[in-house]
């Protein structure tokens, strides 16, 4: 891991100064954008992006490509990580009876400068190293969304949080995945009884769950795109439909059908 800041210059290909100067410029150096999101009682709620740009997105990129992708993370995340996604996501939690998914509440703004350092310090970066890249990687205290290193920070965010839901799910044989902000359990065991406690442990580590996605359920449960079931999992109704929609372009036609051949993979 890097110790040192000759180490992280080295690798980054910027000098120290240089990248206390672009975290001096952070406001001027991250726009805005917004997405509807969704109506709230009668309100649209939108969701609010701060992307980096110009010098800032090119270290977060090289910080993201040269660091951060080098970095295995636990086989529970599947969320913005090589090789696993939506479907390895919910694949363990094919053929289990009983499920529950929730997902939590703006999940980006509880991930504090104060989570993003001590995750660093815990995976083995320097102090001093830990502190400049939590300097140089979030945006008014917390995590924005849409830097490219924001995704691989939000996955070792919850580590504390993970840790003791596992201890949990392993306790009472529930299968636990995490694709960044969306949970899932399962197992073929009724454990509607520990969601009480399961919320718990969410809260008790500066998270809340959105109550709106949250589901418990036998059988079928759509999960992060996926309708698993017991003999398997398949794309949603919205996706297929898409998919047989003679609007659709053409393009987009393509790469549904490219992630359905995902679902038939082992």
């Amino acid at each position: 891991m890097i110790l040192s800041y000759p180490h992280l210059t080295a690798i980054l290909k910027y000098s120290i100064v240089e990248i206390e100067q672009m975290i001096s410029e952070k406001e001027d150096l991250h726009y805005h954008f917004q997405r509807k999101k969704g109506i709230v009682k009668g309100e649209k709620v939108f969701r609010h992006f701060h992307p980096s740009r110009q010098r800032l997105r090119d270290l977060h990129n090289r910080i993201y490509d040269k660091i951060f992708s080098k970095i295995e993370l636990p086989d529970h995340l599947h969320g913005c990580t090589k090789g696993r996604g939506n479907i390895t996501n919910t694949r363990p939690h094919q053929g289990k009876l009983y499920k529950f998914h929730t997902d939590l509440k703006s999940y980006f703004d509880f991930v504090t400068n104060k989570m993003v350092y001590s995750n660093l310090r815990r995976l083995g970066f320097s102090q001093k190293v830990a502190r400049l890249l939590t300097a140089a990687t979030t945006f008014r205290g917390h995590l924005a969304q849409g830097p490219p290193t924001s995704p691989f920070l939000a996955n070792i965010a919850g580590f504390d949080m993970d840790n003791e839901l596992l201890e949990l799910c392993k306790a009472h044989r529930i299968t636990y995945t995490r694709y960044v902000d969306d949970l899932g359990f399962s197992s073929q065991e009724d454990f509607q009884a520990l969601v009480p406690r399961i919320i718990e442990i969410i809260n008790k580590y500066g998270f809340y769950i959105g109550y709106k996605k949250t589901k418990y359920k036998a059988g079928r449960l759509v999960v992060t795109g996926a309708d698993i079931g017991q003999n398997g999992l398949r794309p949603t109704q919205k996706l297929l439909d898409k998919y047989l929609d003679p609007t659709t372009p053409e393009p987009t036609r393509r790469g549904l059908g490219y992630y359905f051949k995902g679902f038939k993979q082992k």
